[in-house]
C-alpha cells in the first residue's frame, strides 16, 4: 500500500500530544518520543519513511522537531541534556487546565506583564516546508522559461543545445571534439553523435525534437530506432521540447536491439537547471543550525 502524507499530522497538530508524554515529569529522548507519537497516529514504518520536500529528513521527524522547539520557546518544556526533553512546571500548569487544542499564547506566573507568544500565524507547514515549496515553485517557473526560450529559438540551436547539455552531464566530456552536430535536411534523424571513449568504439546517437506544440508520436521513435540500426549503433537519445505519446513512449520500451532514452520537456528543462547551462544563479542564501558540539563543556 502506497504510504499516504496526509496521514502525517502538522506541527502545531503534535504540539499538544507532544507534551502530554512528557506530563508525568519524566525525560525522554527523541526516538522514545518518536516512536511513541508514531504509535499515537497510527503511522505505518513506509509513512515515517516519508521525506521532506528536501530529501533530507523524514516528515514526520521533521514535524516533530519543530514542534519540540515551540514547545521549549513557549517554556512547555526544557533539554536538561542533550536530545533529552523534558516538561516544566508551568508545562504542568498548562495541561492542568485539560486543553483540548494547542493555544498560541501563555503567560508565566514569574512574568505576568511578557506574554510568550508563540507566531506559527495560520500555516501548517514547518518554515523547511515552506521554504522547500518555495525553491520548488521557483524552479517550476525557471524550468517553463527555459522551454519557452527553446521553443523560440531555431532547430540548429536547439539541437546544439542538447548536445552540449549530455557534454555537461558527462557523456564525452573527456575532449571538446567528442561531440559532432550532424543535423540537417536529410539527417536520417541523426542530429548529434557523442564518442563514449576516446577512439569512438561506442557511441551514443542523439534525436532532437524542438516542438512548439502536438507530441512525438511512435512514427518518430520508429524512424530514429531505424536510423540506429543502419549505422550500427545500439544506444540512443531522443529529447524533445514537447512530450511523447503513450504509443512513442511504448515503441520506445519494446526496442530490443537498441537502447532509446526518451527526454521530453519537464525532464530536458529540469536537466538544463541542475547542470547549469542556460542559467546562472541569482542569489544564494546560507541556512544556517546552531552547533551543538561547540556548546559543550
Amino acid at each position: 500500500m502506497k504510504p499516504n502524507k496526509n496521514k502525517i499530522p502538522d506541527f502545531q497538530t503534535i504540539m499538544l500530544p507532544l507534551l502530554n508524554l512528557l506530563a508525568n515529569g519524566e525525560q525522554k529522548s527523541l526516538n522514545e518520543v518518536m516512536e511513541q507519537l508514531s504509535e499515537h497516529y497510527h503511522l505505518s514504518p513506509q509513512e515515517l519513511k516519508i521525506k521532506v520536500p528536501s530529501g533530507q529528513m523524514g516528515l514526520f521527524r521533521n514535524r516533530v522537531g519543530w514542534s519540540r522547539s515551540y514547545l521549549k520557546k513557549a517554556g512547555l518544556i526544557e533539554y536538561p541534556s542533550r536530545g533529552v526533553y523534558q516538561i516544566t512546571d508551568f508545562g504542568k500548569k498548562y495541561l492542568k487546565n485539560d486543553p483540548k487544542e494547542w493555544t498560541k499564547t501563555f503567560n508565566q506566573d514569574n512574568d505576568p506583564i511578557e506574554e510568550k507568544s508563540i507566531a506559527t500565524d495560520n500555516e501548517t507547514d514547518t518554515p523547511e516546508e515552506i521554504l522547500a515549496t518555495t525553491v520548488e515553485s521557483l524552479k517550476k517557473q525557471l524550468a517553463s522559461d527555459v522551454l519557452d526560450k527553446l521553443k523560440d529559438n531555431s532547430f540548429s540551436y536547439f539541437e546544439n543545445f542538447v548536445i552540449e547539455l549530455l557534454q555537461k552531464m558527462g557523456y564525452g566530456d573527456f575532449r571538446e571534439e567528442a561531440a559532432t552536430h550532424t543535423g540537417k535536411t536529410g539527417d536520417d534523424g541523426v542530429d548529434g553523435i557523442i564518442s563514449q571513449d576516446r577512439l569512438g568504439l561506442e557511441n551514443v546517437y542523439i534525436q532532437a525534437k524542438r516542438f512548439t506544440s502536438g507530441s512525438v508520436g511512435s512514427g518518430d521513435i520508429r524512424n530514429f530506432i531505424g536510423s540506429l540500426a543502419v549505422q550500427g549503433v545500439n544506444k540512443g537519445v531522443f529529447l524533445t521540447t514537447s512530450r511523447f505519446s503513450k504509443s512513442a513512449t511504448a515503441t520506445a520500451l519494446d526496442s530490443k536491439q537498441q537502447k532509446i532514452i526518451l527526454v521530453d520537456g519537464q525532464q530536458l528543462a529540469n536537466l538544463a537547471i541542475e547542470y547549469n547551462l542556460g542559467v546562472q544563479i541569482q542569489k544564494t542564501i546560507d541556512i544556517k543550525k546552531i552547533d551543538i558540539d561547540y556548546f559543550e563543556e
